[in-house]
């Protein structure tokens, strides 16, 4: 089963809250799915996870190197495969975000799901609740 997993799903496992779904998912053996936007969400987020303040200050400081050295940051997103985020798939996401009111992430990521028919979104984002049903694809959480 091929599903896209959002970075809130990646970060919640980081954290140590909510990490049951991603390690369900990856223990079924399903194709799990990131885009470019999510691989950045992410890496922007862990940045303050293992840094223990914001992602800037650890960039004004010099630190990202120190603190990316605390984590098998590379390891862990080998268990993703990665689709590139087409020009078609910007464009609809154009119309994904006037259609659902969705930020341009969400909406990169809706249309990632469309484009390379990907029925299976996770995410713990209460935006893509109605979005997601009005467009066909399924929401785990």
């Amino acid at each position: 089963m091929k599903i896209l997993v959002d970075s809130s799903i990646l970060i919640e496992f980081e954290k140590g809250t909510r990490a049951d779904l991603l390690m369900y998912l990856l223990k079924r053996g399903d194709e799990l799915y990131i885009n470019s936007t999510i691989a950045s969400e992410y890496l922007y987020k862990l940045l303050g996870i293992l840094g223990g303040k914001s992602p800037m200050s650890i960039s004004e400081s010099k630190g990202i190197k120190a603190t990316l050295s605390k984590h098998e940051t590379q390891d862990f997103l080998l268990n993703f495969n990665y689709l590139p985020i087409i020009q078609e798939a910007m464009l609809l996401s154009i119309d994904l975000m006037k259609k659902h009111n969705l930020l341009p992430n969400d909406a990169q990521m809706l249309a990632t799901c469309k484009i390379y028919q990907i029925a299976i979104l996770a995410s713990f984002d209460a935006d893509f609740t109605d979005a997601c049903h009005e467009e066909g694809i399924t929401l785990i959480k």
